[in-house]
């Protein structure tokens, strides 16, 4: 099983809002006794309840199946028309639409999760956060991130807008919603595994390869969530 991507993403994140539910599995590592050793414990719920906990770190991976064609922005399922209540939903469906017309949409994919990891890396998280830096000051911050990222440029104009016009407080909704759109629009089942501490990446493929034997989907999307609280409540 190839894997279609091999950026691991790794972060303590706020909370992550999302407006409409993904198909998820949730379980425990296997290093607490609360998972049983076949799966059977999975179940779908929205994703949204799973970050909760702002300190818990979390790593990302996608896999897509190796029996099953590969997936191209050209064969994305077409969404239909909808009216985009929020904001956030809003900016997120223009970029998704501007990157498949341009048909670079694997890249601004990329980019998004990318740009996603510096967002929240903690020299930037601490500036953001910080309610003694105004809001101009912290603008200049991400657009120096932006430009230094060299990302693509749909993503990169976005964001330098709703830099511009004070919307900095939406661009974390606006990622989010952006891989919200996109997961659901390729078919990505997402499996949200917790562990007292981080699993190697062979353990998190074995998983993904279970789930995906499971579920029949092309494309699994792992996001370890790390709470070594877990830890003592094993003993």
């Amino acid at each position: 099983m190839d894997t279609l991507s091999t950026s691991v993403s790794s972060l303590k994140a706020p909370g992550l809002p999302t407006t409409a539910p993904r198909e998820t599995f949730h379980f425990r590592s296997p290093h607490t006794p609360f998972l049983l050793p076949h799966y059977h414990h999975l179940s779908t719920h929205r994703p949204n309840s799973t970050f909760n906990k702002p300190s818990l770190p979390f790593t990302s991976k996608s896999y897509k199946s190796p029996f099953l064609p590969s997936s191209q922005p050209s064969s994305l399922r077409s969404p239909s028309p909808v009216v985009h209540r929020k904001a956030a939903s809003g900016y997120a469906a223009a970029l998704m639409d501007r990157a498949r017309c341009s048909n670079v949409l694997e890249a601004v994919e990329h980019d998004v999760r990318r740009f996603s990891r510096l967002f929240h890396s903690e020299h930037l998280r601490a500036i953001l956060n910080d309610p003694f830096v105004d809001d101009k000051t912290k603008g200049e911050e991400v657009k120096q991130v932006v430009e230094k990222g060299r990302f693509q440029k749909h993503l990169a104009v976005l964001l330098k807008m709703m830099i511009e016009k004070n919307k900095m407080g939406m661009v974390n909704e606006v990622l989010q919603e952006f891989q919200r759109i996109y997961d659901e629009l390729s078919g990505t089942r997402i499996v949200l595994v917790s562990s007292a501490r981080k699993m190697e990446e062979d353990q998190l493929f074995g998983i993904a390869k279970r789930v995906q034997s499971l579920s029949g989907a092309m494309k699994i999307k792992v996001r370890h969530l790390i709470d070594e609280s877990l830890s003592s409540s094993a003993l």
